[in-house]
């Protein structure tokens, strides 16, 4: 199994339930945001890569007239724009994690001091 395998299968085992809430949604941001911004690195890497090879082609008989550079510019477009889009990924997931502490900060601050009285399914 491949590395990326490996890390959607952790991401896809962390589950939301159990007594550690708090734990598991940080685990969960980190594992996402590893891999978003590894996607990203690449991304970008094989755009530099795929513009490169496509500026080799100036010159080529078949592409008199076009501007190569230009074109070659305009199709790794693409890449960079998903890469931009896994580092929003990797920033929302962050987000994700700073916004639940802030909603459930109250909560989590009051650990030490559990009343016995709460029967719920999940626990912070």
């Amino acid at each position: 199994m491949s590395t990326a395998e490996t890390r959607l299968n952790e991401i896809a085992d962390c589950e939301f339930a159990g007594k550690n809430i708090a734990g598991q949604i940080a685990q969960y941001a980190t594992l996402t945001q590893r891999l978003a911004h590894d996607l990203a690195r690449e991304l970008a890497s094989a755009s530099e890569a795929a513009e490169d090879a496509m500026r080799q082609l100036r010159g080529h008989p078949m592409l008199a007239g076009v501007d190569v550079r230009w074109r070659a510019r305009r199709v790794t477009k693409v890449l960079r724009e998903a890469g931009e889009l896994c580092q929003g990924i990797s920033a929302e997931c962050v987000a994700f994690n700073v916004q639940f502490r802030q909603e459930f900060a109250y909560a989590l601050k009051g650990r030490e001091t559990k009343t016995k009285e709460y029967r719920g399914k999940v626990d912070l």
